[in-house]
């Protein structure tokens, strides 16, 4: 009997043990410290074996943090049979398969997720248009423009977040880009918060280089995020605020002279963040796109243009139509030189392969308008989110931010190249100016 009692005792008190860690493990796991919760759960012995619910946090962990045969093969593990206890291991093994672009394999798992969704399920539209996704993969696997996606590397990239890369206007030989670094260790970070700073980096022989800030001037306690470069490369446009959203846009002008001095001056344009303004881009002085949320528009994000009339002023902003804007978001607008390319990114199910893609108009003087969109496909976008898509002066490379499975971290910087020259980007009507 003694030895009964002995036995139950050490059950129970292993029984707690575990739950307390689970307990634990679920809280990293909803504050999004997935390597919190991938320490605390291989942690804990045989935690995984004897706990469906371990299982599934380990796997969509692992997921998360890029570590995707780990998390397959426990994805696996508990989405076999009919009548499986954790229905939601067919979604995250859909997404799993997704990312790597195997979109019938995806397909397939969200579909099974679906049909165990009740009627009227929140999930049922996001399952659905991730199936739309799939569909849009298998028919835009390969791009018709023939071109290569390289990640810039660990010398540029890191676990954090760098993002909305501006090619030199004088060439590709060195990129400027904005990027998210944690509290105190970050590059040039001082603050007990993380923040965004502006930085760039320089194709060294065939290396791209550590990046450096810009300038001490453009590192302070605030956030600064790079907006454009003008044509000319003397002015520098740029936001800066105590949040990513509560600040103003301004100018860094470069100024002649031995200690190259910054003057900083308020945009004198008709755009607010606090408006719901968003990614402008520079076309010229007198022609800017912006993204926004300011009512009137289509919904989510639309596109704008703002010109100037004949006399200097700023006209009210004109919606981009409903060719262009949807419903869903479409951001980070860039207008190649010929005046009438313009690419942004989208997350509408109808057009993307995954998360935000990178979409391509044309406009038509005669009309007035954007037409429908096309998407170049893969492997300019991919499954994750791809935006800030820019080509460079030399017409044979572009950039673009993108967190990709295959990355280093959040988002990465990337370098497209083409193989033939982008005639968007030979002489049109910005040399016309």
């Amino acid at each position: 009997m003694k030895l009964y009692l002995q036995l139950f005792l050490f059950f129970l008190t292993f029984s707690l043990f575990a739950q307390a860690k689970l307990e634990r493990a679920e809280y990293f796991f909803s504050q999004g410290d997935y390597e919190s919760t991938v320490r605390t759960i291989t942690g804990t012995r045989n935690l995984v074996k004897n706990n469906e619910q371990a299982a599934l946090l380990l796997a969509v962990s692992y997921f998360q943090l890029n570590q995707l045969e780990q998390s397959e093969e426990l994805l696996k593990g508990l989405s076999v049979g009919k009548d499986v206890d954790y229905p939601s291991a067919w979604f995250y093994l859909g997404r799993l398969y997704h990312a790597q672009h195997r979109f019938a394999e995806a397909g397939t798992n969200y579909k099974r997720y679906l049909r165990s969704l009740p009627k009227g399920a929140e999930e049922r539209r996001l399952t659905i248009n991730l199936i739309r996704m799939c569909d849009n993969g298998l028919r835009r696997s390969f791009s018709p423009d023939g071109m290569v996606v390289e990640n810039l590397g660990a010398q540029v990239n890191s676990s954090d977040d760098e993002f909305g890369p501006v090619p030199s206007p004088t060439g590709v030989a060195r990129v400027y880009f904005s990027a998210v670094r944690p509290a105190n260790p970050g590059l040039g970070n001082t603050t007990d918060r993380d923040q965004s700073d502006i930085l760039l980096t320089e194709l060294e022989a065939t290396e791209w280089s550590i990046p450096r800030p810009l300038h001490t001037f453009l590192m302070s306690p605030q956030h600064e995020l790079l907006l454009d470069i003008s044509k000319d490369g003397d002015e520098l446009y740029y936001f800066r605020g105590e949040t990513e959203v509560n600040g103003a846009y301004l100018i860094d002008t470069f100024q002649a002279g031995g200690n190259r001095e910054f003057t900083t001056l308020r945009l004198d344009v008709p755009i607010s963040p606090a408006m719901g303004d968003v990614t402008p881009f520079f076309y010229a002085d007198n022609e800017i796109y912006f993204s926004s949320s300011r009512p009137g528009g289509y919904g989510g994000l639309d596109l704008y243009r703002l010109v100037k009339d004949n006399r200097g002023n700023w006209l009210p902003p004109q919606n981009l139509g409903a060719d262009v804007n949807t419903a869903y978001d479409e951001t980070t607008p860039f207008l190649a030189r010929d005046g009438q390319t313009i690419y942004y990114s989208s997350n509408n199910p109808a057009f993307t392969v995954g998360g935000f893609d990178v979409l391509r108009s044309f406009y038509v003087p005669e009309t007035d308008r954007f037409l429908r969109p096309e998407n170049p496909g893969l492997p300019l976008n991919s499954a994750g989110n791809d935006t800030h898509f820019r080509l460079a002066p030399d017409t044979f490379t572009g950039f673009l931010s993108s967190d990709r499975k295959e990355g280093l971290g959040k988002r990465d910087i990337y370098i497209v190249y083409f193989i033939e020259p982008r005639t968007e980007m030979e002489a049109g009507r910005l040399d016309e100016r």
